[in-house]
């Protein structure tokens, strides 16, 4: 047997069904306290398969342990809704991998999660992810979830308005990936990295991984160049491919211009 599918069924997991008031508290099963070895947890860190970590504190009461203070930030985080189908995996200490599935049975596109959340919220001209793949270059303002950048260039470019969970991890738009020699028609990999470049000059090499439902995302390295450009939620990122495997970072905080490119 495979060893990573014979260590994935020998893991101990539970589901979850998210009804009634989960967005408050969620019970562990009392039959899968005995995983825990006799040890009475306090808190434990929730992981999501992009690798982000929150910490939760449990609490004991009359009808069980639950997931209490930090579960609501979690729920949030990750747009959890009435239906949804959760996996919690404990490969012991005190550590969770989560997996979210929404009410189709498929796992849940959190990205897309949070742009119809946006979408509800602002007008119908307002979304997270602008694409633009045309030549000649000609001027285009790009409407995001924080309001409107002006950018022109002959290049491939998309932006991404920057949430919480994308800090570590990122989405290329599949058509974007396509385009620029990232993933082959039949969804396998065709680079195994990219280097992004920031305002100074300075570049990182992030890695590419493709997933089963052939989205692309960046990983390490991405988080990195975030930290050092200091990029918070809320920040518009326009990432232009000036060569092959090559992204130039345009940074725009709170609707102000930091970076003008110049017109190719």
């Amino acid at each position: 047997m495979d060893e990573k599918l014979k260590e994935a069924l020998e893991t101990p997991a539970f589901r979850a069904l998210l009804v009634g008031d989960f967005s408050k508290h969620l019970r562990i099963p009392s039959a899968f306290i005995k995983n825990f070895g006799g040890r009475s947890l306090r808190k434990c860190t929730l992981r999501n398969p992009s690798g982000d970590c929150w910490g939760v504190k449990l609490k004991q009461k009359e009808d069980g342990l639950f997931f209490r203070k930090g579960w609501k930030v979690f729920v949030k985080d990750h747009f959890l809704e009435h239906g949804d189908f959760l996996v919690f995996e404990y490969g012991g200490g005190s550590e969770f991998d989560v997996t979210i599935f929404d009410r189709t049975c498929c796992e849940k596109n959190v990205e897309e999660a949070a742009r119809r959340a946006s979408s509800n919220l602002a007008d119908s001209r307002t979304v997270d992810d602008v694409v633009r793949i045309e030549r000649p270059a000609s001027v285009h303002l790009a409407e995001t979830s924080s309001g409107s950048v002006l950018f022109k260039s002959e290049n491939t470019w998309f932006t991404k308005t920057l949430k919480k969970f994308n800090r570590n991890i990122l989405t290329i738009p599949k058509h974007v990936a396509l385009a620029e020699g990232l993933v082959s028609d039949a969804g396998l990999p065709s680079r195994e990295t990219v280097t992004l470049q920031d305002p100074t000059g300075r570049s990182w090499l992030a890695q590419l991984h493709v997933r089963a439902d052939r989205r692309v995302q960046m990983a390490r390295g991405w988080g990195a160049c975030v930290r050092a450009n200091e990029i918070s939620p809320g920040d518009d990122v326009v990432f232009e491919f000036v060569k092959r495997g090559v992204l130039q970072l345009h940074i725009f905080r709170g609707n102000v211009l930091t970076y003008i490119p110049r017109c190719l």
